[in-house]
């Protein structure tokens, strides 16, 4: 129940644009903050640079914390273990190669999830979000409805998800999932027996 309640709330204010306070005057005084992770953040960087995906997304909105239920969240960013950073690289370029072309900018709404958050929010304990592979996302655009992420995203993710082993969710309101863990899909209740895109090639 209480998992059900605060999953609405956040697409709630998925639906309404709001991603919390992912700003870059937010993120810079969280960085220096602390010394350490302003190293991180350069070799963060290195990584997305020498990857070809720096422009993606901003780096506050990749180590943004959900906020899915604000009383797990403890720092207002996060930054995933080092040895977890590869992961993200091919979602990205899932994410620039054929959502943005497709629906336009989105925003990250969450990405990776330490072990205590992710037991916080009662999220699935093999989540894509634990190994820094997924990011959860809405369309900056308001005119992108749900129904137009399912008529534009399910034909894109039957012609090269399996190929590319992405997983994508859509939730309700504009919220939804991608990663690069697995060619997969599921809807609104996270089971793949509601997933829209099923119905959309029925």
């Amino acid at each position: 129940m209480r998992r059900a309640l605060v999953l609405a709330i956040a697409l709630i204010l998925s639906a309404c644009g709001q991603s919390g306070p992912a700003t870059p005057r937010a993120f810079e005084r969280w960085i220096a903050a602390e010394p350490a992770r302003a190293e991180s953040l350069a070799r963060f960087e290195t990584l997305l640079a020498r990857e070809g995906v720096s422009n993606v997304f901003p780096v506050r909105e990749l180590w943004f914390v959900d906020r899915i239920d604000p009383e797990c969240v403890v720092e207002p960013f996060v930054i995933p273990p080092e040895e977890l950073w590869p992961n993200i690289v091919p979602t990205l370029r899932y994410i620039r190669d054929h959502v943005v072309p497709a629906i336009g900018p989105v925003t990250v709404a969450s990405g990776y999830r330490d072990p205590d958050f992710n037991a916080c929010i009662e999220g699935a304990s093999r989540s894509a979000h634990r190994g820094f592979h997924a990011l959860d996302l809405f369309p900056r655009d308001p005119l992108v409805t749900r129904e137009r992420l399912i008529s534009v995203l399910c034909p894109i993710h039957a012609a090269e998800g399996r190929r590319l082993d992405v997983g994508m969710g859509i939730y309700r309101a504009r919220r939804f999932h991608i990663d690069a863990h697995g060619y997969r899909g599921w809807g609104e209740d996270f089971r793949g027996a509601t997933f829209p895109c099923t119905a959309e090639r029925a």
